[in-house]
């Protein structure tokens, strides 16, 4: 009996020693875990507790971290005195309309270089990556020198051209990856049921890689939001430019206005939040249908 409690001592001691070690590095992961997210956050956080503070307390001191009193007189001013109903609007419409473009233009295109043995296809490949890693600001001067030709210099039209053809490559490579992970066999059943290639690809391929057009559109729809360099490069009026152009309006001679364009980076956040917030759910949506259809 002795022994036998002897020996259960021991391997508790042994036991111990590994549950507390297990249980430190897990709080460490935690602490590390928590600090990070801190930190990543902290800046939004206070992007927003400056766009409701009053103009007086922006320059008090000592610095406040919680305004004595909240106020949406930030949030007037940009929509009064500077107009940027007509930046968040254009904003919408290029974003949006891009987004919709590249989609409807990628998923054949990828299709086709995915299931199809053309001849070239390695060197389209290749040219669609080599396009992306050009820099936009080497594009900048062509694009502009070519749209005063075409009269489409100061128009969401030409911001959503531009765009597109940008956001082209990037699609297209990460459309072609997911469908080359779909058996065959599930097109070679809708073949046999008379589907032809284009109702193979609508009913068939488009429902089964969501993931990949959800991850596709996050893509597209943030790079598109936060470009400034083609926006500016592109237009030169209220009519056609976006919200990243409209912010450079808060930095005068004068100084910078950071209470008004607080809020204003405020309202160029937030649609962004949404938009992958939903677009989240349709992705996580679509890897679970692909993983039970698997």
């Amino acid at each position: 009996m002795a022994e036998l409690m002897l020996d259960r001592t021991v391997r508790t001691a042994h036991v111990h020693p590994r549950r507390t070690g297990a249980v430190i590095g897990l709080v460490a992961r935690y602490v590390v875990l928590v600090l990070t997210v801190l930190v990543s956050i902290f800046p939004l956080v206070w992007l927003v507790l400056t766009s409701l503070r009053t103009s007086d307390e922006l320059f008090a001191v000592p610095v406040q971290l919680l305004p004595s009193s909240v106020t949406l007189d930030q949030y007037v001013t940009v929509f009064t005195e500077y107009s940027m109903a007509g930046y968040l609007q254009n904003s919408v419409v290029v974003s949006l309309a891009t987004v919709a473009l590249v989609t409807v233009l990628a998923l054949p295109c990828a299709y086709v270089l995915a299931r199809f043995r053309l001849p070239g296809v390695k060197v389209v490949v290749t040219v669609l990556l080599l396009m992306r890693m050009i820099p936009v600001i080497a594009l900048a001067i062509p694009l502009f020198a070519v749209f005063s030709q075409l009269g489409l210099l100061d128009s969401v039209f030409g911001l959503i051209l531009t765009h597109t053809a940008a956001k082209l490559p990037v699609a297209i490579w990460l459309l072609m990856a997911f469908i080359q992970d779909l058996p065959r066999e599930i097109e070679e059943s809708a073949e046999i049921d008379g589907a032809g290639v284009f109702r193979k690809l609508i009913q068939v391929v488009a429902p089964l890689i969501g993931p990949g057009l959800a991850a596709s559109a996050v893509l597209t729809f943030l790079f598109t939001w936060n470009d400034l360099l083609i926006a500016l490069t592109l237009t030169s009026s209220e009519a056609a430019q976006t919200l990243p152009v409209g912010l450079t309006n808060f930095v005068t001679q004068f100084g910078i206005d950071w209470g008004p364009m607080s809020a204003a980076g405020v309202l160029m956040v937030v649609p962004t939040l949404l938009f992958v917030w939903f677009a989240q759910g349709y992705l996580v949506k679509g890897l679970v249908a692909g993983a039970v259809r698997g």
